[in-house]
């Protein structure tokens, strides 16, 4: 009979607590879920197609190449300022070209470039190793920056990617 009153007690308890989802794991991407989570990458963008499709900076001749696939609107003037902005910090050695993906030259570069989503890529890569002291860490440049990579994340990587490419000796071995 103890045995009864027990199973008795404990089981409205267990029942509750399957409820309540105790001790369920969380699915991948449903902990973002709610008001503070929405970012650019997550609403649609309602701003108007722009006149040029895509705009250009640095040197067509420099070996370091970054291709960026976002809306050029305001939202994304900040990446597109930072883009700008390293072109000139590494003159003939880095050149830049953002195409907005949602016209059709835009879109036919995205498809060609097997983007799948928003993002930048340098000399064809979207994922990069910075090799930071006193831990390297892997960045994927898809996405917004500011949730999935910072600015000084494309700083480090382009620096990187010119001191590889334009070092003394760099060509030769």
């Amino acid at each position: 009979m103890d045995r009864c009153r027990w199973l008795g007690a404990v089981l409205p308890v267990l029942g509750l607590a399957a409820c309540a989802g105790c001790g369920r794991p969380v699915l991948p991407g449903q902990q973002f879920k709610g008001p503070k989570a929405k970012t650019s990458s997550l609403e649609p963008v309602t701003s108007a197609l722009p006149k040029q499709p895509f705009f250009e900076a640095g040197s067509k001749e420099a070996k370091v190449r970054i291709v960026a696939f976002f809306a050029i609107d305001d939202g994304h003037k900040p990446l597109m300022d930072l883009l700008k902005s390293l072109a000139q910090q590494y003159p003939g050695k880095v050149y830049v070209k953002y195409i907005d993906y949602r016209t059709e030259q835009g879109a036919a570069a995205f498809a060609s470039a097997k983007m799948t989503v928003p993002g930048v890529m340098i000399n064809l890569q979207k994922e990069y190793r910075i090799e930071a002291k006193p831990h390297p860490y892997d960045v994927d440049f898809s996405q917004d920056m500011g949730r999935y990579w910072t600015a000084d994340d494309l700083k480090k990587a382009v620096a990187q990617e010119v001191q590889k490419i334009y070092a003394p000796g760099a060509g030769k071995r």
